[in-house]
């Protein structure tokens, strides 16, 4: 691949998720006195996950706590995955361990890592307890995510393919490979699910590549979705343009249709009283759900996902945040009542909430999240688009910038910075 130009990296240089280097929003703690040290005691922040919020968080902590500060970050994998290219990975144009670093290679000095499965958590005892022992704290952020549920659509574990995890990625890759003609259907299943994009970025990318292969004309490609338009977070003009986008490629949408479940023997999909699809190679979004310890900490009302304010993502405890996907924020002057579950929010939710823990732990001022965020949607031949804007309706209205070569660079320097500025080569 050519370099990318030095204007292409000026600009994607001030692309991150959450809106910008310094954190949109967020009025930071002073380093300097806080590395002087203060009055109070030490304390200890137990960072549960290692995905985007929560290696985020380590890093931000671990340069401006006070020292003495102990700060243990737990993850049942013990590897931060880079999820934006899980589509690359599908479609073999990256290998799994390219997208993947052990979290003992975190440049965050002083973090203890800990590879052990969470069990429960203990707001009110101020503890979790892991496979490996009990954790005490004295701030907690939850940053564990989505959990992938399968299980809970009958048939999809043994009919449907999808890129939300790196296995399922190559598995889905595999499939592809093989794949020469016959009816696709690709679509999301249940509300809500993390990367509201990634499921028509996969339709577009499987179109190019089979146009590439040659065999466009033998497969037929269709778009189920149980939300009335696409990325409904993000308006209508923006869903409405990337139907389009699929109209230009011969793959028709059906919104509106939930599955049901699904006929792995006779390759069939049934949605709930709206009918059938059939299909030769299923590409589905899995149900989502949160770990078992979120769902019984008492933190998650109303459902599996923890209401945290939308402004300092505090829980409904005072010295405990959590951040990303395992969230539930409503966005009262947005287009649906919750904001959406991506990657592009969990950065910088997690700059405010380290903010926040450091704010209480030194009596510096705090921060608030404005709710921006940035992503590509890559459409393939070398092109993708480009989604910015506050997701909160506030200022200017959410923007799509049309498919180019510009934005594909813009997300292939986003990843060569991500895995290269926050993980060590060597460990």
């Amino acid at each position: 691949m050519r370099s990318a130009s030095p204007r292409l990296a000026a600009e994607t240089s001030r692309l991150r998720w959450g809106g910008g280097a310094r954190g949109r929003g967020t009025v930071r703690a002073n380093p300097s006195s806080a590395r002087r040290g203060h009055p109070l005691a030490v304390k200890r922040v137990v960072i549960l996950g290692g995905g985007v919020g929560g290696v985020i968080a380590a890093r931000e902590l671990s340069r401006r706590a006070p020292a003495g500060t102990q700060i243990d970050l737990v993850d049942r994998e013990g590897r931060h995955s880079f999820a934006p290219s899980y589509p690359w990975v599908a479609m073999g144009w990256r290998r799994p361990e390219a997208v993947s670093r052990p979290l003992l290679a975190l440049r965050a000095r002083g973090v203890r890592h800990h590879r052990a499965q969470v069990i429960s958590i203990h707001p009110g005892e101020r503890t979790v307890r892991t496979d490996a022992g009990e954790l005490a704290y004295d701030y907690l952020l939850i940053a564990l995510g989505a959990e992938l549920d399968p299980g809970a659509i009958e048939g999809f574990a043994e009919g449907a393919n999808h890129p939300y995890d790196l296995r399922a990625a190559e598995r889905l890759r595999d499939a592809v490979r093989a794949f020469r003609g016959g009816r696709v259907a690709i679509g999301v299943t249940r509300l809500p699910f993390k990367c509201p994009a990634a499921p028509y970025e996969m339709a577009l990318l499987l179109d190019a590549h089979f146009r590439e292969e040659g065999i466009r004309h033998r497969v037929e490609i269709e778009f189920f979705t149980p939300e009335p338009y696409p990325t409904p977070a993000a308006g209508e003009a923006i869903g409405r343009a990337i139907e389009s986008l699929l109209k230009a490629r011969g793959i028709p949408l059906r919104a509106k249709r939930e599955v049901d479940h699904i006929d792995s023997r006779n390759r069939l999909i049934q949605f709930k009283g709206n009918g059938s699809s059939r299909y030769d190679l299923l590409v589905a979004v899995p149900p989502h759900t949160t770990n078992a310890a979120v769902r019984t900490s008492g933190l998650a009302k109303e459902g599996p996902w923890i209401p945290v304010d939308p402004r300092t993502l505090r829980t409904g405890y005072d010295d405990v945040y959590a951040v990303g996907d395992v969230t539930k924020i409503p966005t009262p002057k947005g287009n649906v009542p919750f904001l959406p579950k991506a990657g592009v929010f969990a950065e910088g939710q997690a700059k405010v909430a380290a903010a926040n823990i450091l704010a209480g732990m030194v009596g510096t001022a705090g921060a608030r999240w404005d709710g921006y965020g940035v992503c590509f949607l890559e459409s393939g031949h070398g092109r993708a688009g480009m989604v910015r804007g506050n997701f909160y309706g506030e200022g200017p209205p959410i923007r799509m910038r049309r498919p180019s070569r510009v934005w594909h660079w813009g997300k292939v320097l986003f990843e060569r910075r991500w895995m290269g500025s926050l993980f060590r080569k060597r460990i």
